[in-house]
């Protein structure tokens, strides 16, 4: 599935990349845009400029007004020039047809340029000169607005304007020309409606970190920070950030962006990792979302030190690759039967597809356009509700399964309680006729109750022993070492645990068959039985071709020989099954420690399955143990001694 994406996104990229390359060839004329009476209150210019490559990024203003350069005609609907290191420079005339002075704002709304600089000249004269950029202070600006916003007021005639553009991102020029007070009414619009995603966004963070501390569920975390990472992100892009939040630093404002992405992307890898579940379901992807969450965070430092041309390509597309996996996970999840994934795979579609026009138009590739500009803000915005509605969803899910949980334990224990009184009704009953006949069923009572009493032992024994090998079984063993645990612990006496494994168990029962490997656990727990003979040890087969030995007031050093004991005297049995002798080796793991409340009986089963794991990785047919584990107060004693 993630492969398909992949070459999915390799398609929609050669495509536009196809369609939207810029047309090299020809020069272009000096475009004019009219402007008269009934002009139009906003006028996009679009492709209406001619441009101008400046690959050193020396040529100053007087070269750029003398003639004879190569200007070129804009190919697309507006200038855009994707991830580059060329200054470019745009021409165009502003014709004031109304034959009296004119006022007109240019709008270029590409906060994140590094360097914007135009110049109005008429009949050769330089009569406005606007140097901007986001690496200058924003109070520095003529008009305080997020975006670049240059006043000129037109002479009478034709008015040519220049206009230079660097960036170490991409380098874009939608410019827009205003009547001052269409330009005002639009801005507060659009300040509105930036209000109303802020707020949004705002919203979604606050209540569910009030939901965290609810449930105390990791995930809303991890959901929080992306939204709050993409917050950063979109605030800094549109320009609000640089200049209502942070209007002088602008080493943080340069970085931002990438910083911003990176932290997304951080948070994503983590929520779809745990949201999924992916540690226990699919280690594998679980070990791929990891190591992507790891790259994410040394794009976080990197944004520090290196280069922002680089580290911005790098977030800008590994993003994508984040949004692929997120969503190819999350359907592969749900294909097989994660049912609150479905909410999850909707979300991240929503932002895979946002984000995938967003980082097409910022490789050149898509023209400039309302839903090109804000089609990763649509779709995040998508993913911030429909991540929120995934969370509750996930919540209802998994109360829906304790009800159901608890709905069964409530019916086992109404059937328990209706065969507790069941039984209690038919021992009054018995005890009615026992009274009434007591004299002449005495001994038939007495006879019953030995038979009764030997049918419970039995019945005890027989739930205690495994049935292959005559052995006790896991519950017995269980059972056991609890009580064992709390004596020794009582005590103060060493308890030791011995757990072993028949080597290559499945190729015996691939080779020989099954009959073969019972005729081996029967013959491994014959020898054992025979050896574990002292009063209060106690051998258990723990499951499969595991057993276990339960060694009282034993040291490590004992258990150890006794381990190696065992090792050598398996290797040296001959089973014979149909004709044939086997030999088999076993895997011996050894734990020993003073038990007390702070080491619990399954962490003592742990150490010993740890040493049988290191015996099993050592090359087989060997003894390991478990590193002695000290009491709490155990280095305090020594120091004080």
């Amino acid at each position: 599935m993630v492969m398909g994406f992949l070459r999915w996104i390799v398609a929609l990229c050669m495509c536009v990349s196809a369609c939207g390359a810029q047309t090299v060839g020809g020069s272009a004329t000096f475009p004019v845009i009219a402007l008269h009476a009934d002009s139009p209150t906003s006028i996009d210019v679009g492709s209406h400029v001619a441009y101008l490559q400046d690959e050193s990024r020396q040529l100053n203003a007087t070269q750029a007004l003398a003639d004879g350069l190569p200007w070129m005609p804009v190919a697309r609907s507006s200038p855009n020039f994707g991830f580059t290191n060329n200054a470019y420079w745009f021409r165009l005339y502003l014709d004031n047809q109304t034959g009296k002075p004119l006022v007109r704002y240019i709008e270029l709304p590409r906060p994140f340029l590094d360097d914007v600089r135009l110049l109005q000249v008429v009949d050769g004269r330089i009569l406005n000169r606007y140097a901007l950029g986001d690496e200058q202070p924003f109070p520095q600006r003529t008009v305080q607005h997020h975006h670049f916003v240059m006043p000129l007021t037109l002479e009478p005639g034709r008015n040519a304007v220049y206009l230079r553009v660097a960036s170490t991102g991409t380098v874009e020029a939608p410019l827009r020309i205003w009547q001052p007070a269409a330009f005002y009414e639009a801005s507060d619009q659009e300040h509105l409606l930036a209000g109303a995603v802020f707020g949004m966004l705002v919203v979604m963070i606050v209540y569910n970190l009030f939901v965290y501390f609810s449930t105390r569920d990791i995930n809303y975390l991890y959901y929080i920070s992306f939204v709050a990472s993409y917050l950063v992100f979109w605030s800094t892009l549109s320009g609000y950030a640089f200049a209502y939040v942070w209007p002088s630093a602008i080493r943080w404002n340069s970085i931002a962006v990438p910083f911003s992405i990176a932290s997304a992307c951080l948070s994503a890898c983590l929520f779809a990792d745990n949201f999924l579940k992916l540690r226990r379901y699919a280690p594998r992807t679980h070990r791929v979302m990891k190591a992507m969450g790891w790259v994410s965070l040394g794009l976080m430092l990197g944004t520090a030190v290196l280069p922002y041309a680089l580290v911005i390509r790098v977030t800008s597309a590994f993003i994508l690759v984040v949004s692929v996996a997120a969503l190819s996970i999350g359907y592969w999840r749900w294909w097989r039967g994660a049912r609150y994934a479905r909410f999850y795979c909707l979300s991240w579609t929503s932002v895979f597809v946002g984000v995938s026009v967003l980082t097409v138009s910022k490789f050149g590739w898509l023209p400039a356009g309302f839903w090109v500009d804000n089609a990763s803000q649509i779709g995040v915005l998508m993913l911030v509700v429909l991540l929120s509605l995934t969370l509750a969803d996930r919540i209802n899910t998994d109360r829906s399964l304790r009800i159901n949980a608890q709905a069964a334990a409530l019916e086992h224990a109404r059937k328990a309680r209706a065969s507790q009184h069941a039984l209690i009704q038919a021992t009054e009953n018995a005890n009615r006729e026992l009274e009434a006949s007591v004299q002449t069923r005495t001994n038939e009572l007495n006879t019953t109750l030995d038979q009764l009493r030997l049918a419970n032992e039995q019945l005890q024994r027989l739930s205690q022993t495994d049935s292959l090998t005559q052995v006790g079984n896991r519950a017995f063993f269980d059972q056991s070492l609890v009580t064992e645990h709390k004596r020794a612990s009582r005590l103060k006496q060493p308890l030791a645990l011995l757990l072993l494994d028949i080597d290559h168990f499945k190729t015996i029962n691939d080779t020989y068959g099954h009959p073969a490997g019972d005729a081996c656990l029967k013959a491994l727990a014959d020898y054992m039985r025979r050896k574990v003979q002292r009063a209060g040890d106690l051998l258990a087969r723990y499951g499969g071709e595991e057993f276990v030995v339960l060694l009282i007031n034993s040291t490590l050093g004992d258990a150890l020989d006794l381990a190696e004991e065992f090792r050598a005297d398996i290797a040296a049995l001959e089973i014979p099954i149909d004709g044939l002798t086997l030999r088999v080796t076993a895997s011996i793991g050894v734990a020993s420690a003073i038990p007390d409340m702070h080491f619990t009986p399954s962490q003592f089963v742990g150490d010993a399955d740890k040493a049988l794991y290191e015996a099993k990785h050592g090359g087989r047919n060997c003894v390991r143990a478990a590193a002695p584990r000290l009491r709490p107060n155990a280095a305090a004693e020594v120091t004080e001694a």
